[in-house]
C-alpha cells in the first residue's frame, strides 16, 4: 500500500502518528521541566534515609555505650575505696562491651593516702587485640588536667569529650564518655569514663554514602573531624577549616549549622553538590556530601532509552495501525447499512455474512445478538407492561383497603378529641391506629409492626382488629394487652411483632392509664410547661411469647394536655445528608406549639414539620401520628 494513499487505514494511521508524536512532545519537555525537581527530592530522600540510618546506627553504639557506664556506675559509687575493685569493674566493662576499646576510674588527687594520682584503666592493646589494666596517672600524665576529666567535673554531668589521640594507655584516636562520681553522702571522688575508637565510626561512616562520588564525615561539637574519608583531617582540621579554603559561603553556613546541632539540607560549590547533616545525642553531627552529576547521569541515561524506544515504539505503532484498520473496516460499511435498517424499525433486516474469524465475526455475532435481543425484549416488555400494571392495580386496591381498615371519622367526644393519620413509604405498610369509645373512657393505640410491604400489613389487620375487639370490652389496660398479645401469638410461626403503645383516657376522673409494648415514648405536652417523654415500665412487643405479663401505669392529666404518639417514622426521618429528625426536634415543636390549636391541627403542623425537615427526600418509612387534646 503507497503511504500517500487516501485510505481510511492511511489516514487514521497518520492521525494516530501525530498524536502519538505531540504527547512525546510534551512528555519530554516535561520531563526536562521537572525532573530536575524530581531528582533533587529523590536524591534528598535517599540521602537523608541513609544519614538517619548512620546517625541511628552511631546512636546505638553511643547508647549502648552510656548505658554500660551507668549499669556499672551504681556499684563503684558505693565501693568508692576498694581498689582491687575498681580494676575489675574497668575490666568487665571493656571485656562485656566489644564496641568499648577502654575504661577508666579516675580519682581526685589526694583520694586515697595522700596520692596523687590513681586511675585503674583497662584498654584493648591495638597492636596484639589483648585486655590490659594499667595504673595510668603519673608525673607525665596529669589526668586531672585533661579535658575528659576537668569538663565533667567541672559541670558535674556526664558527657563526651573532644575526639584525641590517647597517650596514656590506648595508643589510639578516640572519644571518652566521662561519668561523674559521688559517695552515697554525694561528695564528688572521680570520674568513670569509656573510650570508643575514632577508627570504627571511620569505617561505619564511610559505608553511609549513597551515590558513587559521594562522602561522608563526623565532626565534633566543635567542628573538628572524628571521621573523614581523608585520614590525614581526622584531629587535624575542622569544617570550618574546609569551608575556609573553599571559600563557599554555603560550606559555612552548613559548618555553622551543623556544630549549633542543626539538621538541614544546603547546596553549596554553585549548585553542583548537595549535603545533608544531622546531629548525634552527644553533639556531634553527621555530613554526607552528594554530587548531582552522578545523580543526573542517570535520569540522563534513561531519558535517551526513553527516547529511542519511544520513536521505535512510534514507527511500529504507525504500520501496525494502518494494517489493522484497513483489514477492519473493509465489512464495517455493509454493517453500518443494516445497523441503519434496524435503526429505522426494521429489526428483521438482513445482516451480511464474514468469512473470517477474528473479530469482525464476533462484531457480526454481537449485531444479530442485538437484533434477537431487541425483538425478545419487546416481547418481554409488553408482557412485563402489562403484568406491572395488574401488580400494580392490585397493590392498589390492596392498599385502599389497608387505609379502609383504619378510622378516618374522629367523631367529637366529651371531654377530649382526637386525629390521626396514617402515610405509608410504599403502597402498603405496616403502621396503625385506632381508637374505641368505651363510655367514660377512650381507648386509642398506635403500633409498628416488624418488616414492611404486604406481610406487614396483614398482620397489622389482626393486630387492629383484635385490639378493637378487646377493647370494646373495657378491660383494664394490662389486660387488654395481654389478649392482644395472645391473639397474635396463635400460629404466628414467622415470629412477627409489634411494638405497641395503647392507652385508656377516664375523661371523667382525667387519668391516662397506659401500657408500653417496645414503642417510642409518647409526648406529653401539658397546658403550662414544657413537653415531656412519657416515661414507661418496659414491656415486650406483642406478637413474642404467649401470657407476657404487661405492667400498665396510670398518671393524671390536667385540662388542656395534649397528647402526641407516633411511630419511628417520624424521628428517623432523614434528610439527603442521613442526618434524622430525632427527639430533640420533636420536643422543640411541641414546645412551639400553640396551646389553643385543634388534635387535628398539631397533627397536621408535626406531619409538615417532618417533611420540611426532609425537603423532598423519598420517605424510608411509614409515618403514624396520634394526637389527643384532653379539654375536659
Amino acid at each position: 500500500m503507497v503511504l500517500g494513499r487516501k485510505t481510511i487505514a492511511n489516514r487514521l494511521s497518520r492521525y494516530v502518528l501525530l498524536i502519538s508524536a505531540g504527547l512525546l512532545l510534551v512528555v519530554t519537555l516535561l520531563v526536562g521541566i521537572f525532573s530536575r525537581e524530581i531528582i533533587e527530592g529523590g536524591s534528598t530522600e535517599i540521602a537523608g534515609k541513609s544519614l538517619d540510618l548512620a546517625i541511628s546506627d552511631i546512636e546505638k553504639v553511643i547508647g549502648e555505650v552510656e548505658r554500660a557506664v551507668d549499669n556499672v556506675d551504681w556499684f563503684v559509687q558505693r565501693q568508692p575505696g576498694n581498689r582491687k575493685f575498681m580494676y575489675e569493674a574497668t575490666r568487665e566493662l571493656v571485656t562485656a562491651n566489644p564496641n568499648i576499646i577502654g575504661s577508666a576510674v579516675a580519682f581526685e588527687p589526694g583520694y586515697f593516702r595522700g596520692e596523687r594520682w590513681f586511675a585503674p584503666y583497662t584498654y584493648v592493646d591495638a597492636e596484639t587485640g589483648e585486655i590490659r589494666s594499667i595504673q595510668m596517672g603519673n608525673d607525665s600524665y596529669d589526668y586531672h588536667q585533661l579535658e575528659w576529666y576537668r569538663v565533667p567535673r567541672l559541670l558535674d554531668r556526664a558527657m563526651w569529650s573532644e575526639p584525641y589521640f590517647d597517650e596514656g594507655g590506648g595508643g589510639q584516636q578516640m572519644a571518652t564518655f566521662s561519668l561523674p562520681l559521688k559517695d552515697t553522702t554525694g561528695h564528688f571522688f572521680g570520674i568513670l569514663t569509656s573510650d570508643i575508637s575514632l577508627d570504627w565510626l571511620s569505617s561505619r561512616i564511610n559505608e553511609t554514602s549513597p551515590y558513587a562520588l559521594s562522602y561522608a564525615a563526623l565532626v565534633s561539637a566543635k567542628g573538628i573531624f572524628i571521621a573523614h574519608p581523608d585520614s590525614t583531617r581526622i584531629l587535624n582540621m575542622s569544617i570550618f577549616d574546609v569551608a575556609a579554603e573553599s571559600g563557599d559561603a554555603d560550606m559555612l553556613a552548613i559548618a555553622e549549622e551543623m556544630v549549633s546541632g542543626k539538621k538541614g539540607f544546603k547546596t553549596f560549590h554553585n549548585g553542583e553538590r548537595f549535603a545533608v547533616y544531622g546531629p548525634l545525642s552527644n553533639g556531634w553531627s553527621l555530613l554526607v556530601v552528594n554530587s548531582y552529576d552522578v545523580v543526573f547521569m542517570d535520569i540522563f541515561l534513561f531519558n535517551l532509552w526513553m527516547v529511542f524506544f519511544l520513536l521505535i515504539g512510534l514507527a511500529g505503532l504507525y504500520f501496525g495501525c494502518r494494517k489493522v484498520i484497513r483489514r477492519q473496516t473493509m465489512p464495517l460499511v455493509e454493517f453500518s447499512q443494516a445497523a441503519m435498517t434496524m435503526g429505522k424499525g426494521n429489526f428483521q433486516a438482513m445482516i451480511p455474512e464474514v468469512k473470517t474469524k477474528d473479530e469482525l465475526a464476533s462484531l457480526r455475532k454481537s449485531l444479530e445478538y442485538m437484533q434477537w435481543s431487541i425483538n425478545d425484549y419487546i416481547r418481554e416488555l409488553k408482557s412485563t407492561t402489562a403484568s406491572n400494571e395488574r401488580y400494580e392495580s392490585e397493590l392498589n386496591i390492596a392498599r385502599g383497603i389497608q387505609m379502609g381498615m383504619l378510622p378516618h371519622n374522629f367523631p367529637e367526644m366529651t371531654g377530649c378529641s382526637l386525629h390521626a393519620m396514617v402515610q405509608p413509604a410504599k403502597e402498603v405498610g405496616g403502621d396503625m391506629y385506632d381508637f374505641v369509645d368505651a363510655g367514660d373512657c377512650l381507648y386509642f393505640m398506635v403500633g409498628d409492626v416488624s418488616g414492611k410491604g404486604v406481610p406487614a400489613a396483614l398482620f397489622m389487620a389482626i393486630a387492629r382488629a383484635a385490639f378493637r375487639f378487646v377493647g370494646a370490652m373495657g378491660l383494664p389496660m394490662a389486660e387488654v394487652m395481654q389478649r392482644v398479645n395472645n391473639s397474635l401469638c396463635d400460629g404466628n410461626d414467622n415470629m412477627m411483632f409489634v411494638t405497641l403503645f395503647a392507652g385508656c383516657l377516664d375523661r371523667k376522673k382525667g387519668t391516662l392509664t397506659y401500657c408500653n409494648a417496645g414503642h417510642n415514648p409518647i409526648l406529653v405536652v401539658p397546658p403550662e410547661g414544657k413537653a415531656r417523654f412519657l416515661q414507661a415500665k418496659p414491656n415486650l412487643a406483642a406478637g413474642l411469647m404467649l401470657d407476657f405479663p404487661y405492667e400498665e401505669e396510670c398518671i393524671p392529666l390536667q385540662k388542656g394536655s395534649r397528647l402526641i404518639l407516633y411511630t419511628d417514622g417520624v424521628t428517623e426521618a432523614e434528610r439527603a445528608d442521613m442526618e434524622q429528625f430525632g427527639e430533640q426536634r420533636l420536643l422543640d415543636w411541641a414546645d412551639s406549639l400553640n396551646p389553643d390549636v385543634s388534635a387535628h391541627a398539631a397533627m397536621l403542623s408535626l406531619y409538615s414539620r417532618v417533611k420540611e425537615f426532609i425537603r423532598g427526600v423519598a420517605q424510608n418509612d411509614d409515618i403514624t401520628i396520634v394526637s389527643v387534646l384532653y379539654d375536659n
